[in-house]
């Protein structure tokens, strides 16, 4: 018995030095957003941070970028925000998950331009023109765009296009509700760290 177990032993030793091990998953996406509401004037109402959800289909986004860097066109595009579902406790939505694919009730997206995407240095938390493995996508609906009881965003891209419920999603998130009026603009930060 003591002869088999130093044997294992010297059999694991010697294989030790000749194989090598690797993780199988390197780091992880993770998500964050700040959201600010502001009346007519400029005041801040309200604002908001915490995490998101990065969804299962963002990997197959990814990999679609990987494979082949014309289809599809592009990575992240569009913010979309929505009301949720039919009966929904507007003060308490249901928790976020990784299956979603679409929002509950979307009413309206933007589409980002080169100017609100941004590469974020992870040590200061300031813009760069430096690629980094942080990303900061910036959407600022006006007084008329995306007005209702909101309780839900995602990001979109792949082939996202200005319709609604079109497009990979990448992230969703449910939160408390923001009861946006014509009279308001909102602005949301979503910090995507690879």
């Amino acid at each position: 018995m003591i002869f088999n177990e130093k044997l294992r032993q010297t059999g694991e030793n010697i294989s030790m030095g000749f194989k090598m091990s690797y993780p199988e998953k390197v780091g992880g996406l993770k998500g964050e957003y700040w959201v600010k509401l502001y009346d007519r004037q400029g005041h801040l109402l309200a604002e908001r941070h915490n995490n998101n959800i990065i969804v299962n289909t963002a990997s197959v986004l990814i990999a679609r970028l990987l494979k082949d860097n014309s289809e599809p066109s592009g990575g992240i595009t569009y913010l979309a925000m929505g009301t949720g579902g039919v009966g929904w406790d507007l003060q308490n939505p249901p928790q976020p998950t990784t299956s979603q694919t679409i929002l509950e009730n979307e009413i309206a997206r933007k589409a980002f331009s080169t100017e609100d995407v941004t590469f974020i240095d992870p040590d200061t938390g300031n813009p760069t023109i430096v690629p980094t493995n942080v990303v900061d996508f910036t959407a600022t609906f006006a007084e008329t765009e995306a007005v209702g009881p909101l309780v839900e965003m995602g990001l979109f891209g792949g082939d996202a296009t200005d319709l609604l419920d079109s497009g990979t999603e990448v992230n969703y998130r449910t939160f408390p509700v923001i009861n946006k009026t014509n009279s308001m603009t909102l602005t949301i930060i979503f910090r995507i760290t690879a």
